[in-house]
């Protein structure tokens, strides 16, 4: 790969991740504590919302079923990861109040941020 694709590459990865920080900072911020946490709904929700984003990117495209299959484990491992920092906000509240969310927030938004350059980078063939 030549220099300056390692650079637009690199530029990209930072991109994604400045934007993850800039949203897990804003659900950092805004955060006020409210009930227990419930990690069993994040899953749930993480996987309803994987099924329904697969249905809809593969309709009617006649996609390999190793090309679905990596997609739902994808979305579901994007919603997951996005809804357990939601989730974790009062643990993480608990702990060392607002700077730790604004933390943990931040933190998961850039791990997500990198995770969908990522994605753009080594994407399943057709």
């Amino acid at each position: 790969m030549t220099d300056k694709k390692m650079i637009l590459k690199r530029k990209k990865y930072v991109q994604y991740a400045l934007i993850g920080a800039a949203l897990g900072l804003y659900y950092g911020i805004f955060y006020k504590p409210g009930g227990d946490p419930d990690f069993g709904i994040a899953v749930v929700l993480s996987v309803f919302a994987a099924i329904l984003t697969t249905i809809v990117r593969s309709w009617k495209k006649a996609f390999p079923i190793k090309k679905i299959i990596v997609d739902f484990v994808k979305m579901f491992a994007f919603f997951l990861i996005f809804l357990l920092s939601i989730v974790l906000r009062k643990i993480a509240y608990d702990l060392g109040g607002n700077v730790a969310v604004v933390v943990e927030t931040t933190l998961f938004g850039v791990i997500l941020g990198v995770l969908m350059a990522w994605q753009r980078f080594f994407e399943v063939k057709e």
